[in-house]
C-alpha cells in the first residue's frame, strides 16, 4: 500500500514539474510588433519572440486583443497577466510593474497625406489631428500644442490602426502614431511624415503591481541578450516585420567602438590647444549666446508682451505677444525712439527720459502703467516692469521690460466706481423720490378725505355741496396726474417704455391739442393759438404719435398754470431734416441759473403762483426723456418775467434709441 502512494506522489509530482505555466498578454493593433491578421491571430515581431520564451521555459502566451485603453483597463482588473509597450508615466506606475530593459525607444511622428501642405507644428492650426485614447504621444502634442497656442481639433482613434484609416479616408487632416508603426504601415495608406517628431521615450514589459514578477525578470534577461546578438529572434523577425532596414537594430562591434575613442583623443588633444587660444576672443560671445539661448524661447512663446534693449535704445527682441496686441513689428520699432514716438504720441519725451534714467540704474523697477495707441488707433493700459538683464561685449547695458495689459482691469474698476456712484446717487434721489411723492400724494389725499367727511355735514347747503365735489375732482384728477407721471418715470427708470412707430399726421395733432384745450381759455385773460402748421408734404412722418402728443401736453399744460394773461402759441416747423416744435407763453418766465434743472425729477422753477406749483415736478422729466428716446432734444429759451418759449425736435426719419435698458443706465435714478 506505501509502495503506490509514493508511487502516485511521483507521478504526480512529474505531471506538476511538466504542467506548462500559462500568462495572459494584452494585445493591441501595434503593426509590426503585435498585432491581429486577417485571419484573427495574433502576429507580429514581439509574438515571435515570445515563441522562443514559451518553447524554452515551458511557458504559454495567450493574446486577448483589444484597443490600447482596454488593455490599460484590463491589467488594472488583472484581467491580464503581461503588457508590452508601455511607456512610463507616474499614474501607470501607481498600478504596473516596469520591467528595467527598454523593448523599443520610440517617438512620436505626425503623419500627412501625400498632398498635404502640413509641414511643421504651426500648420496644425485650425486642423483636424486624429490621436489614440490614453497614448503618452497623444497627451504630448496637446501639451505642445497649447503651449504654442496652436489651436487644433483632437478626435480619438481606438488604436494606431485607425488613426492611419481616417487620415486615409480624409476624415482628419493629420494623425499622431510613433515611428514603428508609422514607418511599416505609412506607405500602405499612402501617407507621408510631415517632419513633426517629438517625445522620445522608452517602452517596456510590464505586469500587474506586485504580481508575475518572476516572469517580468525573465523578459528583463531574454531581451538583454537579444538585442545584442545581431542573429538574434527579436532582431531577425523585427527586421523582417519592418521590410528590410526600416526598424532594424544595428550592433556596434567593440573594437569600432575603441577605435573612434581612441582617435576622438587625440583630436581633442590636438584641438585643446587652438580652443585654449580662441577661447579669450570667444568668451564674451559664448556668454550672450549663452544668454540668448537660455531665454529665447521664454521670450518667444510667453503669453505677456517683453521687449529686450540695449542702452542708447536699441531694440534687440519684442515677442509675438507684444507685436499681436500692439501691431507692432519688429521692423516698426527699431529703437526705442521709434516706438516711443508712436505708442504714445505727446507723452513719447517724458516716457524717453525715464528710459534713459532707466539704463542708469541697476534696480527693478515695477508697477508704471502706461497708456499705448496700438497700429488700429486703439487706446491699451500696460503695466510695465523693467530689470537690468547684463551688458553687451561693447559695454552697452541689456534691459528687459515686461508688460502686463491691464486694459480690461481698468476698463472693470472704472465700471465698479461709475456703478457705486449711481448706486449712492440712486440711493439720494429714491429718498428724495419718497419724501417728494408723500408730500405729493398726501396733498390731495387730504383734500379728498377732508371735504369727503364735510359732505356728511347734514345742514350743508346745496352750494356748498356743490363746491366741495368740485375740490373733491380736482384733487382726484391731480392724484390721477400724479400717479400717471410716477408710472411713466418708473418706466423709463426700468427701460420698460415701448415705442409704436407708425405713420402720423402732425397737423391733426396739433389741431386735436388746440381743439382739446381750447375750452379751458374760455373764462380767462389768455388766448390760445396754433399758428405753424406743416405744408401737406411734410405732415406725414413715422414717428410715435402718442409720445409726441403727451410731450405737447406737458408742455401747453405748464404754460397754462404759470401763465395769467397774454397768449400761448404753439406749433411746428421743419427744418431740413427735423420737425422743430414750441410752445410760447407771456407767463411769469424762468431764471437762466434754473433753466436746466427744470428738466431734472422733482424740479420746478422758483415759482410765486401757489397754485402753479402743484405737481410732482416729474412732467418735464418724462417729456426729455420721450424726446431723447425718439432722437431729439429739448430746451427753453426764458427771462425772468418775460414768459418763456419750450423747443423740441424730432427727426424726420426714426432714430429711436437701440436699447432702452442703455437709456435706463444713463437717467437712472
Amino acid at each position: 500500500m506505501n509502495k503506490i502512494l509514493v508511487t502516485l506522489l511521483l507521478v504526480l509530482s512529474i505531471i506538476q514539474a511538466n504542467a506548462q505555466e500559462k500568462f495572459r498578454i494584452g494585445a493591441f493593433s501595434y503593426y509590426p510588433a503585435i498585432f491581429m491578421d486577417s485571419d484573427g491571430i495574433v502576429k507580429g515581431f514581439y509574438v515571435d519572440a515570445l515563441k522562443e520564451v514559451e518553447e524554452q521555459n515551458n511557458i504559454h502566451f495567450e493574446y486577448v486583443f483589444g484597443s490600447w485603453d482596454m488593455c490599460l483597463e484590463r491589467i488594472k482588473n488583472e484581467e491580464i497577466d503581461l503588457l508590452v509597450s508601455v511607456a512610463y508615466t507616474e499614474e501607470r506606475s501607481m498600478y504596473m510593474d516596469y520591467g528595467t530593459e527598454p523593448l523599443l525607444t520610440v517617438w512620436g511622428e505626425v503623419y500627412v497625406n501625400a498632398d498635404s501642405e502640413i509641414d511643421g507644428i504651426l500648420d496644425l492650426e485650425g486642423q483636424k489631428v486624429a490621436i489614440m485614447k490614453a497614448d503618452i504621444n497623444s497627451w504630448y502634442l496637446q501639451d505642445l500644442t497649447q503651449k504654442l497656442s496652436v489651436n487644433c481639433k483632437f478626435v480619438y482613434a481606438k488604436d494606431s490602426e485607425e488613426v492611419f484609416k481616417m487620415l486615409a479616408y480624409n476624415k482628419v487632416d493629420a494623425g499622431v502614431v510613433n515611428n514603428t508603426f508609422g514607418a511599416a504601415q505609412s506607405r500602405k495608406y499612402t501617407l507621408r511624415s510631415s517632419g513633426i517628431i517629438f517625445n522620445p521615450f522608452d517602452i517596456y514589459f510590464t505586469v500587474k503591481k506586485g504580481k508575475n514578477g518572476e516572469i517580468l525578470n525573465l523578459l528583463n534577461n531574454y531581451l538583454k541578450e537579444w538585442k545584442y546578438q545581431s542573429n538574434s529572434v527579436y532582431n531577425n523577425s523585427r527586421q523582417e516585420w519592418s521590410h528590410g532596414e526600416i526598424g532594424s537594430i544595428t550592433v556596434f562591434p567593440t573594437w569600432l567602438k575603441n577605435t573612434i575613442i581612441l582617435i576622438s583623443g587625440v583630436l581633442i588633444l590636438l584641438l585643446a590647444f587652438v580652443f585654449f587660444l580662441r577661447y579669450r576672443v570667444n568668451v564674451v560671445t559664448r556668454k550672450v549666446k549663452r544668454t540668448e539661448e537660455s531665454f529665447r524661447s521664454a521670450i518667444y512663446f510667453a503669453p505677456f508682451p517683453i521687449m529686450i534693449h540695449a542702452e542708447g535704445g536699441e531694440v534687440i527682441t519684442i515677442n509675438d505677444a507684444w507685436t499681436d496686441l500692439t501691431g507692432y513689428t519688429r521692423n516698426d520699432i527699431v529703437t526705442v525712439q521709434e516706438w516711443t514716438e508712436k505708442a504714445y504720441g505727446t507723452e513719447g519725451k517724458h516716457v524717453r527720459k525715464l528710459i534713459e534714467e532707466l539704463y542708469n540704474s541697476d534696480k527693478i523697477i515695477e508697477g508704471g502703467e502706461s497708456e499705448i495707441i496700438t497700429t488700429s488707433g486703439n487706446m491699451v493700459i500696460w503695466d510695465f516692469s523693467s530689470a537690468p538683464l547684463g551688458v553687451l561685449d561693447d559695454g552697452r547695458k541689456l534691459v528687459i521690460s515686461i508688460a502686463k495689459d491691464v486694459t480690461e482691469r481698468k476698463k472693470y474698476e472704472a465700471e465698479l466706481i461709475y456703478a457705486k456712484e449711481r448706486a449712492e446717487k440712486s440711493d439720494l434721489l429714491k429718498s428724495a423720490f419718497l419724501a417728494n411723492m408723500s408730500h405729493e400724494i398726501r396733498t390731495p389725499m387730504n383734500g379728498i378725505l377732508g371735504f369727503a367727511d364735510l359732505l356728511k355735514t347734514p345742514q350743508l347747503n346745496k352750494e356748498k355741496k356743490t363746491r366741495y365735489l368740485e375740490i373733491i375732482s380736482q384733487s382726484g384728477k391731480r392724484m390721477l396726474s400724479i400717479i400717471n407721471d410716477i408710472v411713466d418715470i418708473s418706466k423709463i427708470e426700468s427701460g420698460l417704455i415701448e415705442f409704436n412707430i407708425q405713420e402720423s399726421n402732425i397737423n391733426n395733432q396739433l389741431e386735436e391739442l388746440y381743439n382739446f384745450f381750447k375750452p379751458e381759455f374760455e373764462d380767462k385773460d389768455v388766448e390760445l393759438r396754433c399758428c405753424d402748421l406743416l405744408l401737406k408734404k411734410d405732415e406725414l412722418i413715422k414717428t410715435d404719435e402718442e409720445k409726441i402728443y403727451a410731450v405737447l401736453t406737458n408742455l401747453l399744460k405748464n404754460a397754462i398754470k404759470y401763465c395769467e394773461n397774454g397768449f400761448i402759441d404753439f406749433g411746428c416747423v421743419r427744418k431740413k431734416e427735423w420737425l422743430e416744435f414750441y410752445v410760447k407763453d407771456t407767463g411769469i418766465g424762468i431764471a437762466k441759473d434754473r433753466q436746466k434743472a427744470i428738466f431734472e425729477r422733482f424740479i420746478q422753477a422758483d415759482i410765486y403762483d401757489v397754485n402753479a406749483k402743484q405737481g410732482a415736478g416729474l412732467g418735464l422729466a418724462i417729456a426729455k426723456s420721450y424726446v431723447e428716446m425718439l432722437g431729439g432734444k429739448i430746451w427753453v429759451e426764458s427771462k425772468l418775467g418775460e414768459g418763456a418759449n419750450f423747443y423740441f425736435t424730432i427727426p424726420v426719419q426714426p432714430i429711436l434709441i437701440q436699447q432702452m435698458s442703455d437709456f435706463a443706465t444713463k437717467s437712472s435714478i
